[in-house]
């Protein structure tokens, strides 16, 4: 008899031998022992977890001399034919090769011949999601009313491609992966039917790598058996091209102590042996996954990380096995990501320690009774505060305008300390040049009129006029006006000239007790629109002009 695979040679026989999906196992054994036999099922799951294995188990109960049962006798001719494959009333049909309309209309005319020797005739369609649309179309009426002992299996690792007609007239089961102890397990039994002792490590390394399915499992002991009589870690190892468990724990007790030489040695001798440096980060992976689960896992090989540590880690390299997808050399990756874990720890504890003296700072500035009060370029301890300055009631305004006018940095000094940033900024363009009872008179100059419209508004002159207050211990009122400030300045320090500055600058009201009216024209300083309508609109466009560097073209009368 020719050579059978393991996985061909032990399959499974009758429903008590199926390892896991007792789910399945459960509700077709009641589906034959009721009777209530459906016209179609639909078995999906991933590779390897047992789905044309079942189909043939139940078809096996249908056709059973004894059947339909789920306790088949496993002798009679139709078990043994349906065992060997050879049946001609159960037909086993490829679906990715036999996907076409033509062949979905020949299974159509076959559907209506009798079953040959057994009850039901059975059809089992393996990989049926690659069926094309029209095909499914022509399967379509047949699989909702087929003829009288016909029974549909399909089969399938991809539902998702199955058109819901499809789905809505099948019975579906769902195949899980197996779990690596029940691998495990039926590999023990297998291989002491074979005569052969494993290593338990080594069976753990292949159910690690079975993907959850059990024909994988054998595939994968077959070939190491291949390579050599003894299945021991170092012959999976070298069959599958992954990292032995000393090799894995080795790279993260150096990587624990920051040996980044060590590492980079590793990763080139891993390279060299031929072995997949992505297969090695999985492992990795894996690795870490079970310390996760199994709290004692990382501390049987002498590492102490917490939480946050093995997130870090797991993070990398997950990060690192996604970029050597893209890459030739996937060492350099890994070994990228090997330099970031050895500098993270570091630059943590750095940031620890300057959060420590920080906070140390803190508490001697709260004991001392310090205060984070101005963020200058001064600390507040070595700024000077500005000195107030009493304005004398019976002093004139020419005499209180003087003492202003030379405090008036001090003023500006103050307004910063009391963090009234914007009025300081505006006013700093401007110069008192007036004072007439408790109104002074600060003129800007002609390309400042956004300053002056701007320390107009309440929001920044009511602040400012407290400030007054308290600088200079007299309730004072601003008002702004547009002209030279030199010179209207000099008018007020210059009596003599005080005529030449009133019809220059306007300010002669200001710097005047009486209401005389050879002393009015001082008013018409200040630009009122008479024959120009829009004197006022001319500096704000100055204004726009110098801050953003543009030019008039073309003036529209409104």
């Amino acid at each position: 008899m020719a050579y059978l695979s393991l996985y061909r040679r032990w399959r499974s026989q009758n429903f008590d031998e199926v390892v896991g999906q007792t789910h399945i196992v459960r509700a077709l054994r009641n589906t034959l022992d009721s009777g209530r036999i459906s016209h179609a099922y639909l078995f999906a799951g991933p590779r390897g977890t047992g789905k044309t294995t079942m189909a043939r188990l139940f078809a096996k109960g249908l056709n059973c001399v004894d059947g339909p049962t789920s306790s088949f006798c496993g002798q009679c001719q139709q078990c043994v034919e349906i065992a060997q494959g050879n049946s001609l009333d159960v037909i086993e049909i490829d679906g990715a090769s036999n996907r076409g309309i033509e062949e979905i209309r020949k299974l159509r005319e076959l559907v209506q011949y009798a079953p040959v020797n057994g009850r039901y005739k059975v059809y089992i369609i393996d990989e049926v999601h690659m069926l094309t649309t029209g095909a499914f179309n022509a399967l379509l009426k047949t699989l909702e009313e087929p003829p009288q002992n016909v029974v549909f299996i399909l089969a399938t690792t991809d539902p998702q491609k199955i058109p819901t007609t499809i789905l809505s007239r099948c019975q579906r089961y769902d195949f899980k992966r197996f779990p690596a102890e029940d691998i495990k397990k039926h590999l023990h039994y297998v291989l002491a039917k074979e005569g052969i002792i494993p290593d338990d490590d080594a069976l753990d390394i292949i159910a690690e790598h079975a993907g959850g399915g059990m024909r994988d499992a054998l595939s994968i002991v077959e070939q190491c058996l291949a390579y050599s009589d003894k299945l021991s870690v170092e012959t999976v190892s070298t069959v599958l091209g992954v990292a032995t468990r000393e090799r894995i724990t080795d790279f993260l007790k150096a990587l624990d102590q920051g040996e980044s030489a060590e590492l980079f040695r590793q990763i080139q001798e891993l390279h060299l042996d031929g072995k997949s440096l992505s297969q090695f980060v999985r492992d990795l992976l894996a690795f870490l996954r079970k310390a996760v689960v199994y709290q004692s896992t990382l501390s049987d090989i002498g590492l102490n990380w917490d939480n946050e540590r093995l997130l870090q880690v797991m993070t990398a390299l997950s990060e690192c096995e996604r970029d050597m997808r893209f890459v030739s050399d996937t060492s350099i990756p890994l070994e990228l990501a090997v330099l970031r874990l050895i500098q993270a720890p570091n630059a943590v504890e750095e940031l620890k320690a300057q959060v420590d003296e920080l906070e140390g700072r803190l508490a001697v500035l709260e004991r001392t009774g310090a205060r984070f009060a101005d963020s200058g370029p001064m600390p507040k301890a070595e700024q000077k505060a500005p000195q107030t300055v009493q304005l004398n009631p019976l002093s004139g305004d020419r005499e209180k305008l003087q003492t202003i006018q030379s405090k008036w940095q001090d003023y500006l000094q103050l307004l910063r300390s009391e963090r009234l940033i914007q009025p300081e900024a505006f006013l700093r363009e401007g110069f008192p040049v007036g004072l007439s009872g408790n109104e002074l008179v600060i003129a800007f100059p002609p390309g400042r009129g956004f300053h002056k419209a701007s320390i107009e508004q309440d929001r920044h002159r009511e602040p400012a006029e407290r400030a007054l207050l308290k600088m200079f211990g007299f309730q004072l009122a601003i008002k702004c006006i547009v002209g030279n400030v030199e010179q209207q300045a000099d008018a007020v320090n210059n009596p003599e000239d005080e005529e030449k500055g009133q019809s220059e600058s306007g300010t002669g009201s200001a710097e005047s007790s009486g209401g005389e009216t050879e002393q009015q024209p001082h008013v018409e300083a200040q630009p009122e629109p008479k024959t120009d309508p829009q004197p006022e609109l001319d500096e704000s466009v100055q204004a726009a002009l110098k801050l953003f560097g543009g030019k008039v073209v073309n003036i529209k009368d409104q």
